[in-house]
């Protein structure tokens, strides 16, 4: 047996779910009452969403029925109540107007022509890097204007699908899918308002400690190196996996007939939304709102672009459940005391007394360690809270232990660590597996490569 045939048999039905239900049931007898249930659910859940036996929603699906049954309704719905749920399912809805009023195409035929340059005069492995690269550097700088990765990545997501169909290469295809699409993610760290992971930290610093860490203040220490680095890196390592052979081919696309004015009424109604997102310093709206005003003007009769009837057609609304099980398992350790008692005794394994790079390091590691239990936002709601308190007692400096913190919450491995990796691998035409090693590829590298020098960086400011 090779080893393709080895990877096989154990993401296969018949392999991953007795194993699933041999680590929630050893879980089960470890631990003790509410928590070692809630405990068992988690890691059952968390074994088949990363061996994939079965569409990760359907996992999902199955641990929103073991929670209803063992805890309650209410807990197993919770995530139904998130507004970042519902930022998902308005998101889809607007990549479906985005196709059917033919900006996506539109918006791909204008970059591709303006981008290739003279066919006659390149090859598709030079028209593949010019595009990944142009694609990723103003994917990236869109995070200075929308304040949500999640958005971000549901208003790309159609473009880079029609640019990609460009090329006859498979390989090319998810490179320029997940290169703009993991520029414009991991570069999220080092833009204050980038991700909602970032805003939740400091405001709760704010809040909590009276300790404001300004939009410059952030841009100063983390956007050098896990914001314009990080990029660059995140592009070199999606070339080097994904990209067309020589002998492959690419096509420019055809101007054909198009509806214009559609094209032109969508682009407004994005812009609609992103002044909404753009401007939520002013009025405190969540994002989801933006996107519900897109919606609803993109669907509206005469005026919209887009046919509501045939929506529910034409959109996966199944990666919702996905989502709900994901915050309900965040929920559900947080009730059960299990987060609170976690981050307490992690916390208590740092060394006070050590350098500030050794500190620096331990909070990093605490943070990534629950973030392989609890998607990255239900980490950051939870540790927060505790680990203010803790830096304050300890007479530590608050801006990089927090920036820290936000460095473990943008290094993930497998997609149920973050809802802005299921939307990634539910909007577009990839493997699970082609997510997870780039994904994978991309926070070791960070790890080893960028994080050293941003503990140095804050060395030397502190």
């Amino acid at each position: 047996m090779n080893r393709s045939e080895a990877i096989e048999a154990v993401r296969s039905p018949i392999f991953a779910f007795p194993l699933a239900i041999a680590v929630a049931v050893a879980t089960w007898l470890l631990a003790s009452g509410s928590t070692a249930t809630m405990l068992a659910i988690t890691l059952f859940c968390i074994v088949l969403w990363v061996l994939t036996p079965v569409p990760p929603s359907y996992t999902g699906l199955i641990g929103l029925g073991l929670i209803a049954v063992t805890f309650s309704t209410e807990l197993a719905l919770v995530g139904f109540r998130k507004p970042a749920t519902w930022l998902i399912g308005f998101g889809l809805l607007m990549g479906e107007a985005t196709r059917q009023s033919g900006l996506a195409s539109g918006v791909g035929r204008w970059l591709a022509t303006r981008t290739i340059g003279d066919p006659t005069e390149t090859d598709s492995v030079r028209t593949y890097r010019r595009l990944l690269l142009a694609l990723s550097i103003g994917a990236h700088a869109l995070a200075f204007l929308v304040p949500s990765a999640l958005v971000r990545i549901l208003a790309l997501a159609p473009i880079l699908r029609e640019l990609g169909s460009l090329f006859d290469s498979r390989a090319a295809r998810v490179g320029l899918y997940l290169g703009p699409l993991f520029a414009t993610f991991y570069g999220s760290a080092g833009i204050l308002t980038a991700d909602l992971p970032n805003i939740i930290i400091s405001g709760f610093s704010q809040s909590i400690a009276g300790h404001t860490i300004s939009w410059s203040e952030w841009w100063l220490h983390m956007y050098p190196v896990m914001g314009l680095a990080r990029v660059l890196l995140v592009i070199g390592i999606v070339y080097v996996f994904f990209r067309p052979s020589a002998d492959s081919s690419f096509t420019l696309p055809e101007s054909g007939p198009t509806d214009g004015a559609a094209q032109r009424r969508m682009l407004a109604f994005l812009l609609v939304g992103a002044s909404i997102w753009a401007t939520d310093f002013v009025h405190g709206f969540h994002p989801v709102i933006g996107a519900v005003v897109v919606v609803i003007l993109a669907f509206l009769p005469t005026v919209g672009v887009a046919d509501f009837d045939t929506a529910g057609r034409d959109v996966d609304f199944s990666i919702l459940f996905f989502i709900a099980a994901v915050f309900a398992i965040g929920d559900g350790l947080t009730e059960t005391g299990f987060t609170d008692r976690s981050a307490t005794y992690l916390l208590e394994l740092i060394p006070t007394d050590g350098s500030l790079a050794v500190i620096l390091a331990s909070v990093f590691f605490i943070t990534f360690a629950l973030t392989f239990l609890m998607e990255g936002l239900a980490v950051a709601s939870v540790l927060t809270p505790i680990l203010i308190p803790y830096i304050d007692a300890a007479g530590l400096p608050f801006t990089p232990i927090l920036l820290a913190e936000v460095l473990a919450l943008s290094s993930y491995f497998f997609p149920y660590q973050s809802a802005v990796l299921i939307v990634i691998l539910t909007e577009g035409d990839l493997e699970t597996r082609e997510l997870i090693v780039t994904t994978v590829a991309c926070s070791v590298a960070t790890i080893v490569v960028l994080l050293p020098i941003q503990f140095g960086l804050f060395s030397v400011f502190y």
